[in-house]
């Protein structure tokens, strides 16, 4: 089973990921802190956590977050001209600092941006696309107003987190309606679940197609 490396925004940037790959690896990728707009542009700062020079010899993937299709244009484009080929789209991001501008978990109630988005990633051929998502914002079965969508977009694979926005990362995890939206998806699945959810999921052990985040 692969690990994939989640993002902490403010810790796990390129000095945390080339050191960790130096010492510790077992790792099949890491993900970058999401890349966003800010006041119109792409932050200076995500830029350089970004720089292939400061990632030499990790296994970096690009974490993007938009609120539609043009954000998602723009991301895509900066990220793709820097010589990168994965990137990952955040649907899961449950801060209202994001969501409150339709972004991360925000896009979940709002199929039509989550549209949008599909059709963007069909312009950038060459880019090997993920999403992470979680089962809704306020309640587990929002998933399935966008999961159709999902499923028509190019994705190598997709990570499910198994709560909502509102429990953030705490709480119970739904387990059933993880259950259900991982036999819906067309596409690799695997989990960022903060716990293991394997014992309690009867989906995990038979069609389990990823990897574990750390």
């Amino acid at each position: 089973m692969d690990i994939y490396f989640a993002p902490l925004q403010g810790y796990t940037e390129d000095v945390y990921r080339r050191i960790h790959h130096k010492h510790c690896g077992a790792v099949a990728a890491y993900y970058s802190p999401f890349v966003r707009l800010e006041h119109g542009e792409v932050r200076a700062k995500d830029l350089r956590d970004l720089r292939p020079d400061h990632n030499q010899g990790v296994p970096l993937v690009p974490q993007v977050i938009a609120s539609g299709g043009n954000e998602m244009r723009r991301v895509t484009g900066v990220v793709r001209a820097m010589g990168y080929r994965r990137i990952d789209l955040n649907m899961g991001c449950p801060f209202p600092l994001q969501t409150r501008h339709g972004r991360g978990a925000g896009l979940l109630p709002r199929p039509d941006a989550v549209g949008e988005i599909a059709e963007v990633m069909q312009e950038f051929a060459d880019v090997a696309f993920s999403v992470k998502m979680r089962l809704g914002m306020e309640q587990t079965d929002e998933w399935r107003a966008v999961v159709d969508i999902v499923n028509r977009m190019p994705l190598s694979s997709v990570a499910i987190h198994p709560r909502v926005a509102r429990q953030q990362y705490k709480g119970e995890m739904c387990m059933e309606a993880f259950d259900e939206m991982a036999g819906r998806l067309d596409t690799p699945w695997c989990t960022t679940a903060t716990s293991p959810p394997w014992s309690r999921s009867a989906r995990w052990s038979s069609t389990m197609a990823g990897g574990l985040p750390a």
